[in-house]
């Protein structure tokens, strides 16, 4: 068996407007017309992954600094996120003995703040991200149009640092990354192009690492709820069947991406999975 562990990093709580995550979780009625937003903790989390041929990080989670300046005053006040010093995937790499240098691969669900904010400390890695997203990213940075949930900041910096990047082509489903991990290409959805992992652990059996293809238990159905912030909801729709038929064939547990409930019954690390 080529994995050894997986651990699940805490990257710190975004606090959200539930909507963002589920499409309308409160609706007016005849005696309630504005009916008040509800503001929802937003675990943030990835994972890393111990294999035979080296170490392989699933999202990079926020930038340290994001509350101070990294993020736009709008991703600021919108998802305001905090950090303890002991949470992020630096702290956790220090904590478990490891150097960001020691890191081989890093898979991208997509390139939103929340997953994509520390590629830059990891210059040495290969970062595998999908084509599509990778493209509509620059697209919107080169067009100085709404950024939405991506960071200027972070771009600039993926610009200097000369990322290597190895892109996902649209029409490659899935890859074997390693023994035991292979990268799930679900195509747009969420965003431009989101992908996940399926690991195999020798003792609790294999996991479906999907993060916001399926931000929470509530999206996942069934019935399928939609999220309020989806580029496509056609493919949001079809990537969530694919990941039901996908948790049935290979009996797999699904970790989601913002899921509070199940973010509260993971084991965080040092704690790992095996």
């Amino acid at each position: 068996m080529a994995n050894k562990r997986m651990y699940i990093i805490s990257g710190g709580m975004i606090q959200c407007d539930l909507a963002n995550m589920v499409c309308m979780p409160a609706l007016g009625n005849a005696r309630e017309h504005e009916v008040k937003s509800i503001w929802a903790d937003s675990p943030v989390t990835c994972m890393l992954i111990e294999n035979e041929e080296g170490l392989v990080l699933f999202d990079t989670g926020c930038h340290p600094d994001a509350m101070k300046g990294r993020w736009d005053e709008g991703n600021r006040m919108r998802t305001p996120v905090s950090i303890d010093e002991r949470e992020g995937v630096l702290a956790a790499l220090e904590m478990l003995g490891y150097r960001t240098e020691d890191v081989k691969y890093i898979v991208l669900s997509h390139l939103h703040e929340d997953h994509a904010g520390c590629i830059e400390f990891f210059s040495q890695a290969r970062v595998v991200v999908s084509d599509k997203e990778l493209t509509g990213t620059m697209r919107l940075y080169a067009l100085h149009g709404d950024m939405g949930g991506y960071i200027r900041k972070d771009i600039r910096a993926w610009l200097d640092k000369e990322i290597c990047w190895d892109l996902i082509a649209e029409e490659e489903e899935e890859r074997e990354l390693l023994d035991g991990i292979r990268i799930l290409n679900f195509g747009s959805g969420h965003t431009f192009g989101m992908m996940g992992l399926l690991v195999n652990l020798k003792d609790s059996g294999n996991y479906l690492l999907v993060s916001d293809c399926v931000n929470t238990k509530e999206n996942y159905g069934p019935p399928i709820r939609f999220p309020g912030l989806a580029y496509d909801t056609i493919g949001y729709q079809k990537t969530v069947e694919r990941i039901h038929r996908l948790e049935r064939k290979y009996q797999a547990k699904v970790l989601f991406g913002h899921d509070i409930g199940q973010y509260r019954e993971l084991k965080l690390a040092p704690e790992f999975y095996s």
